[in-house]
């Protein structure tokens, strides 16, 4: 196991899981620069982070034979389920009782994204040992306060809050806070920011080693919301970026994942991860990227229909529904191995 604190390696942790704040950023300097338009931002981030990314969690669940006779049944009956929330309320009332429906998988994958960095949090804590359970959950609810204050900060104004695609407009169902209780949440959100500051001044005074990786994911989670929260106005960027890098996030850790599982040669029963063990590592990147195109299609050629929407928002409440099962180490032991958190 390794000591230094470093998931994979300084370079690998970079490229993947904080300095890849970069790449959203770069969309948003193009967008301001007028380089791109909204709607562009919005397509760009789909097909190249947000759909493969999606691919990722299906190499590790529905298209794995072991974990398809572990939970094939859970996964059918939450695809039912699924297709009907958003099929049934898209036909019947489109206008009425879908737009609560797409607010509610908005917000869900929000919370998703928060989740994310809070594993992130853990391995990095699990790399660095002597991380104590009372010193963990404080910074899981520092993660929790630099993620939500900011989006509840934007609940000032409803027009944060729309969704501007051409002419077309989607406003996001949320209470519109008063400037008193706005300015409550900014001065919160200064102080949980500043007393991570100092316990981090205190901490390194007081000799404590390997707090490099976690605090630079603390920052770019920092920076990465309060810059799509705060400072971004326009409502569909600002959802790219904080998407786009959790996407890289994510893409990275499976990626590293499904490399060291096609290198212990298991590989029965999973053809994403038998073409890694075959080197054909362009066939596997090509499928992920075909799926999300293949996906995003129906959204780009029936605009004005609602039941264009349908595989997008399906395969993206899948997702939330299958990932939030899959990094339960306890419920898949192999997983930790192949993570190099432990011996296989």
């Amino acid at each position: 196991m390794q000591s230094s604190g470093w998931i994979v390696s300084p370079r690998y942790d970079t490229l993947f899981f904080t300095a890849s704040l970069a790449v959203p950023l770069a969309m948003w300097a193009a967008f301001s620069a007028g380089l791109m338009t909204g709607v562009a931002v919005y397509v760009a981030f789909q097909l190249l982070f947000n759909l493969p990314h999606n691919f990722q969690t299906w190499t590790m669940s529905v298209l794995d034979e072991e974990d398809r006779a572990k939970n094939g049944r859970a996964y059918a009956i939450a695809a039912v389920v699924t297709l009907l929330v958003f099929a049934v309320p898209m036909v019947l009332s489109p206008d009425g009782v879908y737009p609560w429906v797409r607010d509610a998988l908005i917000y869900w994958g929000y919370y998703h994204l928060v989740r994310q960095h809070y594993g992130f949090q853990r391995l990095y804590e699990r790399k660095m040992g002597g991380v104590s359970d009372r010193e963990s959950w404080w910074y899981g609810r520092y993660l929790d306060a630099v993620s939500y204050l900011p989006l509840f900060i934007r609940f000032r104004d409803p027009e944060l809050m729309t969704i501007h695609a051409g002419t077309a407009r989607a406003w996001i169902h949320h209470p519109v806070l008063p400037s008193p209780v706005v300015w409550g949440l900014v001065t919160l959100y200064a102080a949980v920011i500043a007393a991570a500051v100092i316990h981090h001044v205190w901490a390194l005074a007081h000799g404590r080693k390997g707090m490099l990786p976690r605090a630079l994911l603390l920052l770019s989670v920092t920076a990465c919301f309060a810059l799509a929260a705060v400072v971004i106005s326009d409502l569909i960027v600002a959802i790219a970026i904080v998407t786009s890098f959790h996407n890289i996030q994510y893409l990275g850790l499976v990626w590293f994942h499904n490399k060291n599982r096609a290198a212990s040669g298991d590989t029965r029963g999973n053809t994403p991860i038998a073409w890694l063990a075959g080197g054909r590592i362009a066939l596997y990147a090509a499928v992920s990227i075909f799926y999300g195109i293949a996906i995003f299609a129906p959204r780009a050629l029936f605009q004005t229909t609602r039941l264009g929407e349908l595989p997008i928002a399906f395969v993206v409440a899948m997702h939330y529904f299958v990932d939030a099962r899959l990094w339960k180490f306890k419920d898949y032991p192999k997983r930790g191995a192949w993570l190099l958190l432990r011996k296989a």
